[in-house]
């Protein structure tokens, strides 16, 4: 996945313990490398990928010959190389690559390779580039990186063979959690994989057209995560991309179970939407369900609504009219054997707030750094959490620690990140909480809302 360095509620001044719950957030998706788009990244994004085992595509910013980029690129071989995870160098990306194709950018190329090979001659030099192939920066780089361009695969790999190449970013396919119809006016788009922009694919194709061609070494989908600014299909006042596979607080999109699916060797099932659609009784659902198991059945309160074939690497869908109660997706093996399930049910409206520990389970160092990751959510009268809830939380905190930041996905919010209160979207938020330093005890994070019971939790801070 390329992914930028920004997270809900700090910005890009990303704790230590933070980078570690990205990578391991990407690590159950599946995934297994990160691009890092597009400059290099700090030390303790790579120290996270050495220990978790990560791969990394560490990237330079700029193709320019003046001194100061040359320095910066010999500054980041330098500081960078004796990380293991590290298996490419890239030079630039796109528009920063001094246009790809040209013969300027085989210069500046030639150059800048030179500074790599005298530090290190270990891992191949590599470019995300979007058009110029086969000519400019393509003599100089040891392994061809293709933004999007599907329909120009095959023709590089017959005119170059020998040459491995590589999807250094694909998809652009964009969404946004929780969301089942798109909304130009709210600016939010339908978390079902069909919307991309012309440059881009679903996640679904972009990922079909690797899986099926040996020759293409993998992919960095764009991206894992969402981040602050370019926030296509939108503009001002959205504030935030809609391009990540999980959202920008940390919680997945429904495409993240894609890959889940397909990038996995365990058995998977993941189906949408959510059950709660008040005053739509009668009226069509879109109903998809991702699975690597042979085959999926749909029952709608115990009546089955018919058992279809998973194709490979898509997914499967059903128009089922909307009644309250429970949706449950059954998947299968080959032999008709029950191998997977997983339900949706109508809720009631929210009564109380429910707080869950996400990272930092084991408790947090009382360094004043380390933090814990908390979702924040709403159930209603039978401890279920309601998806649509909105509710706005308040939230304090005594002992030894601070409320770092806050957030909840939602790219229309304007909210502060830096706050003591955040309002559910879909369903959830985040709260980040940071140690203290040298001060050990207990913490207690409290939530509230007008007319739901509190929430609380302790978390212990130690020395």
């Amino acid at each position: 996945m390329a992914n930028h360095q920004d997270f809900a509620g700090v910005g890009t001044a990303v704790p230590d313990s933070l980078q570690y719950y990205r990578v391991n957030k990407l690590k159950e998706m599946n995934g297994n490398a990160w691009r890092t788009a597009h400059n290099p990244p700090n030390p303790e994004l790579l120290d996270a990928c050495d220990e978790l085992g990560f791969l990394v595509w560490d990237e330079n910013h700029y193709l320019l010959p003046s001194l100061e980029n040359q320095e910066d690129l010999r500054s980041m071989i330098l500081r960078d190389r004796n990380h293991p995870s590290i298996i490419l160098w890239s030079l630039c990306n796109e528009a920063l690559c001094m246009g790809e194709g040209s013969e300027q950018a085989r210069q500046v190329g030639t150059l800048l390779k030179s500074i790599i090979l005298q530090y290190d001659r270990t891992r191949p030099v590599t470019a995300a580039m979007n058009g110029g192939w086969g000519s400019g920066l393509s003599y100089v780089i040891d392994v061809q990186g293709f933004n999007y361009a599907i329909g120009e695969y095959d023709s590089y790999h017959r005119s170059h063979p020998a040459q491995p190449i590589i999807g250094s970013e694909t998809a652009s396919a964009v969404s946004d959690r929780g969301i089942y119809q798109t909304n130009a006016t709210l600016a939010y788009v339908s978390a079902y994989d069909v919307n991309y922009p012309g440059w881009g694919a679903t996640s679904e194709v972009a990922w079909t057209a690797i899986a099926n061609r040996p020759f293409m070494a993998g992919s960095f989908a764009w991206t894992g995560f969402d981040y602050k600014g370019e926030p296509t299909p939108y503009a001002w006042p959205n504030i935030n991309s809609h391009f990540g596979n999980i959202d920008i607080a940390g919680f997945p999109k429904d495409s993240f179970y894609y890959y889940q699916t397909w990038w996995g060797n365990r058995t998977e099932l993941h189906l949408f939407p959510h059950w709660n659609w008040e005053g739509k009784q009668g009226q069509n659902i879109e109903v998809w369900v991702y699975s690597n198991a042979h085959s999926v059945e749909l029952f709608l309160n115990d009546k089955s609504l018919g058992r279809q074939t998973m194709p490979v690497m898509q997914h499967l869908r059903w128009e089922v009219p909307y009644a309250p109660g429970t949706l449950l997706a059954r998947g299968y093996d080959e032999k008709g054997v029950s191998i997977a399930s997983q339900a949706r049910s109508t809720t009631g409206n929210p009564v109380s707030i429910d707080l869950l520990v996400e990272w930092g389970t084991k408790g947090l160092v009382a360094d004043g750094q380390d933090v814990a990751l908390i979702q924040v959510s709403a159930l209603d009268d039978k401890g279920m959490p309601v998806p649509t809830a909105s509710n706005l939380i308040t939230f304090s905190i005594s002992g030894p620690g601070k409320i770092l930041g806050v957030g909840n996905g939602d790219p229309s919010s304007h909210e502060p990140d830096k706050a003591m209160y955040r309002s559910l979207f879909n369903g959830l938020a985040r709260v980040i909480v940071q140690s203290e330093r040298s001060l050990a005890g207990d913490i207690i994070l409290t939530a509230t809302s007008p007319g739901l019971s509190a929430g609380r939790l302790t978390i212990r801070s130690s020395l």
